[in-house]
């Protein structure tokens, strides 16, 4: 009878680090490439200006081979994981950040099968941008106390200290801790100042859960984690404010013993649905939230059973990190705990590398599915495109998206030519109407009446009625002419349409696309508010009704002066 053996260390070490060949980006001068990790339109329902955010980042990944090239002359398996880490440890080692060339970038929306450009406003480094309080982290903080993790539980547990002390004003934390069957401890979404509630849960767990037996479904585990967590964001138990970016923290040995799911094909397959973005993936109305995962390898130390299943551990730990959207994979051995702040900053490093993108978009897919497209023309090297967020919901209601007035050059226009009851005015801006005049609709807010003090406030009824009781007060101006970029409406010839005297008259309004639904800005701060004068006397009739006057009197003296005459005689 053959002797069964059980492979050796190097063996089992040289398929780990072929597979991770195999597994990170590996191509020689790989071209750059763009990756958007969010569209976020809070900032155009918020103004008033269909200004749409984006989280770009624009990378070039490294050859992993030149990366490890010092390591291949070194043999046994600390010196070899510890020379492998440590060149991974290096600043850009297996990615470095290429420039976001606005004047080359185009975006484009699908409009009723069209791509529409949108216009580019400004662009920020996501590290230089943090007055912004949208501009942080939503951080799911997975930390593994089963019982097998012994006594590297303390140190990773140190590690998600780290973390924690390590977050920004504008972030938001959620730490689970697990064992071998379930998360034992969720802290729930936690905020910059809730930071110490953090630290509670984590004190609240010293040491490593009892065993619940060798089985256990770790692919499963994450998978759970991460609908849980992620799926809690924007519910109405979830955090008011939604940071623009998130990321997974998971901190195991990577031991999923007993179950075929935690593998590394499971886990492949799982970074690709965390590379989609929603939570649960067969919701198709969740918005589109690409997650990076930063899985950071806890290694149990060497024993028979520890070294039989290691490749497993490895390979499972590696597959979870997704590094082409920022993801990372590293390794701490025992001891290692400081190793911890230097993977924090090189995950801050490449998130600061992100660009926060804004862009004006004019036209919308009047569904609640949008189809986007990130393009670049004329640049060396050349950028890949990132076509990825295709019908896709962006997190708002399409008629709520406002109409693009250009309100300078509106108010410009107004200011040299006031508008008057009875009279017409012309509003400016980027309209999707494809000059149908009879899409074009302008509603006048009464005198004494107060805008919405609220943004947002477009309940479909209640718009309705508001429509139909300006068009019975008269407050409705029809339009005369329109285009793309113009719209000419009539100014009902009511006073009610004037606020204010003197020098201080104003009109207020709103411009309506009756087909898409769509108004411009609707509330008290942001409503259409242009120079407006009273109705000017009208000359023309006044020389008219003169004239009558003076050819009626002539008419009178010449009959009694003929009368006269006819009595002398």
């Amino acid at each position: 009878m053959r002797e069964r053996r059980i492979p050796s260390l190097s063996s089992l070490f040289s398929l780990v680090v072929l597979f991770a060949v195999a597994l990170l980006p590996a191509r020689a001068m790989a071209a750059p490439e763009a990756h958007i990790l969010r569209i976020d339109p809070r900032a155009g329902i918020a103004g008033g200006a269909p200004i749409l955010t984006t989280v770009i980042e624009v990378v070039q990944m490294n050859r992993l081979s030149d990366v490890l090239r010092p390591c291949a002359t070194v043999s046994g398996f600390d010196a070899t994981i510890d020379c492998w880490s440590n060149e991974l440890d290096k600043p850009n080692a297996l990615w470095s950040r290429f420039p976001f060339p606005e004047s080359n970038a185009h975006f484009f929306v699908k409009v009723a099968g069209e791509d529409q450009l949108t216009k580019f406003v400004s662009k920020q480094d996501w590290g230089a941008a943090s007055k912004d309080p949208s501009v942080g982290t939503a951080w799911l903080l997975a930390l593994d106390a089963s019982s097998g993790m012994g006594a590297r539980y303390g140190e990773a547990r140190a590690v998600a200290l780290q973390f924690i002390e390590t977050m920004q004003p504008n972030d938001i934390m959620d730490l689970m801790i697990f064992g071998d069957q379930q998360v034992n401890h969720d802290s729930k979404w936690k905020t910059f100042a809730q930071r110490n509630d953090l630290v509670a849960v984590l004190n609240a767990q010293p040491g490593v859960l009892p065993s619940k037996g060798n089985d256990r479904p770790l692919f499963n585990l994450v998978k759970t984690m991460t609908q849980d967590a992620f799926g809690d964001l924007g519910s109405s138990t979830g955090p008011a404010n939604v940071p623009l970016h998130q990321a997974m923290v998971f901190l195991s040995n990577g031991a999923g013993r007993g179950d075929p799911a935690s593998a590394s094909p499971s886990a492949e397959v799982f970074a690709q649905y965390l590379n989609k973005g929603r939570f649960p993936d067969d919701n198709t109305s969740l918005p589109k939230t690409p997650l990076p995962v930063i899985s950071i390898w806890f290694p149990n130390k060497s024993s028979l059973a520890n070294d039989a299943y290691r490749n497993n551990d490895a390979q499972f730990m590696q597959s979870l990190a997704n590094p082409g959207i920022g993801g990372y994979f590293n390794v701490i051995r025992s001891g290692g705990v400081e190793k911890g702040k230097n993977i924090i900053n090189l995950v801050r490093a490449r998130f600061n590398a992100m660009y926060v993108v804004k862009w004006r978009l004019s036209c919308l897919n009047p569904s609640v599915e949008q189809t986007f497209n990130l393009i670049f023309e004329n640049t060396k090297p050349l950028i890949a495109p990132d076509g990825t967020f295709k019908d896709v919901p962006i997190g708002v209601d399409p008629t709520l998206w406002p109409l693009d007035v250009d309100v300078e050059k509106t108010k410009a226009e107004a200011n040299a030519n006031p508008l008057y009851p009875g009279g017409k005015f012309t509003v400016f801006g980027e309209f999707c109407w494809s000059g149908d005049k009879t899409r074009a609709e302008s509603y006048f807010i009464p005198a004494g009446t107060k805008p919405s003090a609220q943004t947002n406030s477009r309940d479909p009824e209640l718009a309705k009625r508001a429509m139909q009781e300006l068009i019975r007060q008269n407050m409705r101006g029809g339009s005369i002419e329109s285009g793309d970029a113009f719209v000419t409406f009539t100014v009902p010839d009511d006073e009610k349409v004037l606020e204010g005297a003197g020098e201080n008259t104003v009109a207020r309004l709103l411009v309506y696309d009756n087909k898409a639904k769509r108004a411009s800005a609707v509330d008290e701060k942001t409503v259409l508010t242009l120079k407006a004068q009273k109705k000017p006397f009208n000359l023309l009739l006044i020389l008219g009704i003169a004239g009558g006057v003076v050819v009626i009197l002539l008419l009178l003296v010449v009959l009694l002066r003929g009368g006269g005459n006819r009595g002398g005689g």
